[in-house]
């Protein structure tokens, strides 16, 4: 879990800087950007299915 929510945290580091530079005048790199934008979702699957599986086994 922990490795998951840092994951998260860079891609989210890695947004803002790719945000950044394209705010100062470079042009963006997309395959950064989306590299990051994946990192980020499979990250937040990963969590938010952690989370579920918890609820569930403690439901029952």
């Amino acid at each position: 879990m922990a490795l998951w929510v840092s994951v998260a945290l860079l891609s989210m580091i890695g947004l803002c800087a790719n945000v950044y530079k394209y705010n100062t005048g470079e042009p963006l790199e997309w395959p950064s950007t989306i590299a990051e934008l994946v990192c980020l979702l499979a990250a937040l699957f990963f969590v938010v299915d952690f989370i579920r599986k918890k609820r569930t086994q403690k439901e029952q």
